[in-house]
């Protein structure tokens, strides 16, 4: 049992249920160790996929109103901000299976930034 008296399975999953948002609640009021691992990376990840959609957005449409310019870099841009929706999404699902399935996953990368930001 954990803080909350949830299974720490299911709070694994939920850790990544509702993206950064679910990963910061769960940091703030939980004492299990491994839930908060779980939080924090859900924290890292999808707080950075979400900064980088919203400068991508922003920037395209910043570069839009601009004629010529906002032709050329629309296509790529756009491209860009789906790129990162796919990974959003793929990476959610991702980590619920794999929050369910052990307790001790860490994603490549981004275990190491947890380790050190957090």
């Amino acid at each position: 049992m954990t803080t909350l008296g949830v299974n720490e399975r299911i709070e694994r999953v939920l850790a990544y249920s509702l993206f950064w948002v679910s990963g910061f609640v769960l940091l703030l009021v939980e004492k299990n160790q491994t839930v908060r691992w779980h939080a924090k990376q859900s924290l890292i990840t999808f707080g950075t996929l979400s900064l980088l959609m919203f400068g991508v957005s922003m920037l395209n449409t910043t570069l839009g109103w601009i004629p010529f310019l906002g032709i050329l870099t629309s296509f790529g841009l756009g491209l860009l901000l789906r790129i990162l929706v796919w990974t959003w999404f793929i990476l959610w699902i991702w980590l619920m299976v794999m929050a369910w399935l052990s307790p001790d996953y860490r994603l490549p990368f981004i275990s190491k930034w947890v380790r050190s930001i957090l």
